[in-house]
């Protein structure tokens, strides 16, 4: 019996050790309420379709999937982008194209943008656009020539270079004592020919595709420096 008892007595004591050695849960923290921040918009230039025409304001649908709405005022610029044929292109009209040199050597146009003549020689010259392929080449000048035919035709440009190359072609950006070039550059159908006109706030209608360039002023609200438009608003049905 004193031996069963002596047993119980050291289980009792254990059971009081352990009991006494098992702390109170710890309390979580009460999470403390962050201040909200609000992301201001940011400056920058973005593209997309106008969905909506609201006094001054205009709601563009982006690219990207995503709703804003920008400021128009008195200062904004508007550009529009016309589509041109070939056939429409003069000869001393001012243009820039991207095209590609080709195997054979010829330069096939990708893009063609005539200019207005207020901006007359900006970038003029040839030169690549692209460090990965120096075959991708840009070209500035005046148009010599026009000559639609097949599926496409041929351009004649003439431009102002920097120097001539190693095969003694003149390329780089134009400079005062630079070298004068001549060059054919091969069109085919579909090939964009876009005009850069100055533009008027009419042409700013619900479908048409837009690049803005825009900033907030001091309230934090987004306006439009510059609105470009790439492709008119579809000519409503009667």
């Amino acid at each position: 019996m004193k031996r069963a008892a002596s047993i119980l007595a050291g289980f009792g004591a254990l059971i009081m050790v352990q009991a006494g050695a098992v702390s109170a849960p710890a309390v979580p923290a009460v999470p403390q309420a962050q201040p909200l921040v609000l992301t201001p918009p940011s400056a920058g230039r973005y593209r997309g379709s106008i969905t909506e025409i609201n006094g001054p304001f205009l709601t563009l649908k982006t690219t990207d999937k995503k709703t804003m709405t920008v400021g128009v005022t008195t200062s904004t610029r508007v550009i529009h982008n016309r589509l041109l044929q070939l056939s429409d292109l003069q000869p001393g009209w001012y243009v820039g194209l991207a095209a590609v040199k080709g195997g054979d050597g010829k330069l096939r146009a990708s893009a063609i943008r005539l200019y207005p003549e207020n901006m007359r020689g900006q970038g003029e010259g040839e030169y690549p656009i692209d460090q990965a392929n120096p075959l991708r080449l840009f070209v500035g000048g005046s148009i010599l020539s026009v000559a639609p035919g097949g599926i496409g035709g041929t351009l004649t440009l003439t431009f102002t270079g920097n120097a001539p190359d190693e095969s003694g072609a003149c390329t780089g950006h134009a400079t005062a004592v630079g070298c004068e070039a001549t060059v054919e550059v091969l069109y085919a159908r579909g090939v964009p020919i876009v005009s850069v006109e100055e533009g008027d706030p009419s042409l700013l209608q619900p479908g048409a595709t837009v690049s803005v360039q825009v900033a907030p002023d001091i309230n934090g609200t987004l306006v439009a420096a510059a609105i470009t438009i790439e492709r008119d608003a579809p000519i409503a049905k009667e």
